[in-house]
């Protein structure tokens, strides 16, 4: 039942990251939605009998979230402090 349960979890993240995705057109949002959905599904699923392999996965999902959430959040930054995309600043860095 809970492994039923966290698939259904994970399915409507997919879902849920899907709609993010066509409504607001922010990639970062959308992923961002996946990946708690995700951590939720893991969540449910060590609540029963945990294994080693599946407190791993969970870690591996939180760490996974941690790092882009970090890259996007400084990627976002860095477009505001300047306002330009990185790979004009890089341009910018190296006249032709």
């Amino acid at each position: 039942m809970r492994s039923l349960l966290s698939a259904l979890i994970t399915a409507f993240g997919v879902l849920g990251a899907t709609v993010a995705l066509l409504t607001t057109g922010s990639r970062a949002t959308a992923l961002g939605v996946l990946l708690d959905m995700l951590l939720a599904a893991g969540l449910l699923r060590l609540a029963g009998e945990q294994s080693w392999t599946e407190i791993a996965v969970l870690v591996a999902i939180v760490a996974l979230r941690l790092l882009v959430r970090t890259a996007l959040t400084a990627d976002f930054r860095r477009r505001s402090r300047d306002g330009k995309r990185p790979a004009e600043r890089v341009d910018r860095a190296f006249p032709r």
